[in-house]
């Protein structure tokens, strides 16, 4: 998780302008936080974070980091050496002329050299002050997991990059590996830059999801049989959490993918499936018709089919693993919200959290991405006639629509979000981008309003999302916010009312999810003087049927069944560095959650 950097300082001097005392301060200290070189909003953030934390890596100085500064083969074998637990040297250890042992790193190079993580250079020197390059660098990465007795057979596809052919030949595995591996991403969606001069900043990076990768929960592949299809076994593969014990029970996720995507989005979906591991929660995907590993025709993949492959998962799981059953959230991206919507709709399962990603829950708005509703009714009737259409999405994936896939997707052409909303009465969020092509923004917020869902915003990327995307924010929001939901509403019991901040209005005030019936069931009312915890931070402040009751003072004001935190004019997102605003073209104000704040921004609120 990102924590803001001078938060206690912005905090303190947000309290003395409105006179009001935090009851607690809970939000942890960025581990960064004291370079004032180190820019949160940027890639390397979190590596930055892991690698001060852990020791591995430290600072020029106490304020600056310099994640713009070359990187060098001492500074990398050092941190090697730190990330190996800095064992014992052999007397017998090779020695080089240009290697102090007093030096930082003398120790670092004599056990690199003698491990097989780092060779001297043909005339016998180490060259420790020289700069290492990117693809130098994968190949002290590869060195490394050698050493460490991983695996590294796995092969990456460099020829998606048009740089590829500057890949030296010397580091062609350590390249191959370090892209399958997600250790490195390319300089942008399709370039290496394999000769560049690497910064301290990338390898904290790299050494970040090496870190990650050594310690990734085991992916385990199933073949669960269909109850609708005979002789069809669905593939899916579920994550545990590490140590998992058959005596405990966990509480279990399943993501639904896009159409015509796979199990996890073709490695998108992985970091939340390992999050979620690494948090105690047992997560499941699975590939439906047509898709990924499965051995059907396209012309398989229905609603019907999809629906029902879902809940055979589910129920193999729980059959088959120490899964909590009250504890069952699901998570679905695009067209795996239009599944999710409808299990909710015909209430085909109890789930205990709900998380949307842009889900396509309009028939109406679907039709524009499959050419219009003209050429939707020319297609449906040629697949009435020879049993299937034959249809390229924008994305260039050439598809069998069978008759089915149409009158599916028309059962339940309006309403849908609010009659899935009427069966669920637990907490829901969802993720929508503010430049989505293919789900409509308006839809998405649309099942917001009818599930009274916490809403989180990306503004870029579109409908790429973490799992295709680039953009440093959209990744880490949308990773990062999925794996905190469902960590919240499955293990993490709040006390008091619990819920989220579901908008944020042009001020700056917060809109929560709790509903006010919920406060008076808690034996909270207007006049009460209560503490809200908003992301960590706690105030007092009173309970008020309306702002003028208060007169501009710090309220939860109390409207209906609606509930908004009013804090010093809306001062409280930007000061706390929960949430930043964008002036959009038309002129209106758009919040977006800052790299600072833990997303979705979760709420308490308690006598």
């Amino acid at each position: 998780m990102k924590k803001s950097k001078n938060l206690f300082a912005l905090l303190l001097t947000m309290a003395l302008m409105i006179s009001l005392m935090p009851a607690a301060f809970a939000r942890e200290e960025c581990p960064s936080a004291s370079f004032t070189d180190v820019d949160t909003s940027m890639y390397y953030h979190e590596g930055v974070d892991y690698m001060v934390k852990n020791g591995y890596m430290k600072g020029y100085s106490a304020k600056a980091f310099m994640p713009n500064a070359d990187i060098t083969r001492g500074m990398v074998v050092t941190v090697l050496y730190n990330m190996a637990g800095r064992p014992e040297i052999s007397a017998a250890a090779k020695e080089f002329p240009d290697v102090s042992a007093g030096a930082y790193y003398g120790k670092a190079v004599a056990w690199a050299a003698a491990n097989g993580v780092a060779k001297g250079n043909s005339d016998g020197t180490f060259a420790p002050d020289t700069s290492v390059t990117r693809q130098q660098l994968a190949s002290f990465l590869y060195n490394y997991a050698s050493f460490l007795k991983m695996d590294v057979s796995s092969k990456g596809d460099l020829s998606k990059f048009k740089d590829a052919s500057l890949v030296s030949s010397y580091a062609s595995a350590a390249m191959g590996w370090c892209v399958s591996s997600s250790i490195i991403s390319g300089t942008g969606s399709d370039t290496l830059l394999p000769q560049g001069t690497a910064t301290r900043g990338q390898f904290a990076k790299m050494a970040c999801s090496f870190s990650m990768l050594m310690t990734a929960p085991s992916v385990t592949t199933l073949a669960v049989s269909s109850t609708a299809r005979t002789g069809v076994k669905i593939p899916a593969y579920i994550t545990l959490p590490l140590g998992y014990e058959k005596t405990k029970t966990y509480p279990m996720v399943i993501l639904c993918h896009g159409h015509g995507g796979n199990h996890n989005e073709w490695g998108g979906f992985d970091k939340i499936t390992s999050g979620l591991a690494r948090s105690g929660i047992i997560a499941v995907t699975l590939d439906y018709p047509g898709c990924g590993a499965s051995t059907e025709s396209f012309t398989q993949n229905t609603l019907t089919n999809m629906k029902t492959d879902t809940l055979d998962v589910i129920n193999y799981v729980t059959g088959n693993y120490s899964v909590d059953k009250n504890e069952i959230g699901i998570f679905g991206y695009s067209m795996g919200g239009r599944i999710t919507l409808e299990l909710l709709a015909q209430k085909s399962y109890s789930f205990a959290a709900v998380e949307f990603v842009a889900p396509a829950e309009d028939t109406a708005d679907l039709k524009k991405l499959f050419g219009g509703a003209e050429k939707w009714d020319e297609m449906k009737a040629e697949a009435n006639k020879n049993g299937y259409a034959t249809f390229t999405t924008i994305y260039g994936q050439v598809q069998q629509l069978s008759y089915k896939w149409f009158t599916d997707l028309e059962a339940t052409s309006t309403g849908l979000a609010e009659a899935a909303a009427k069966n669920y009465t637990g907490d829901s969020m969802v993720v929508y981008a503010t430049n989505d092509e293919a789900v409509s923004p308006s839809v998405s917020a649309g099942v917001a309003k009818a599930f009274g869902s916490a809403v989180v915003n990306t503004f870029a990327d579109g409908h790429s999302y973490s799992f295709y995307g680039h953009t440093p924010y959209t990744v880490s929001t949308v990773n990062e916010c999925s794996v905190n939901f469902f960590k919240d509403e499955l293990l993490t019991k709040g006390t008091g009312v619990t819920g989220y901040v579901a908008s944020i209005s042009a001020d700056g005030s917060l809109a929560l999810t709790i509903k006010a019936s919920a406060l008076t069931a808690a034996g909270i009312k207007a006049g009460d003087s209560v503490k809200v915890t908003v992301d960590g931070v706690a105030f007092t402040m009173p309970a008020a049927a309306a702002v003028s009751a208060v007169k501009g003072q710090n309220a939860l004001v109390i409207s209906g069944d609606t509930l908004t935190v009013n804090l010093a004019g809306g001062s409280f997102s930007e000061a706390n560095k929960i949430a930043a605003k964008t002036v959009l073209k038309d002129g209106t104000a758009q919040w977006y959650y800052t790299e600072a704040a833990d997303v979705p921004a979760a709420v308490s609120i308690s006598k």
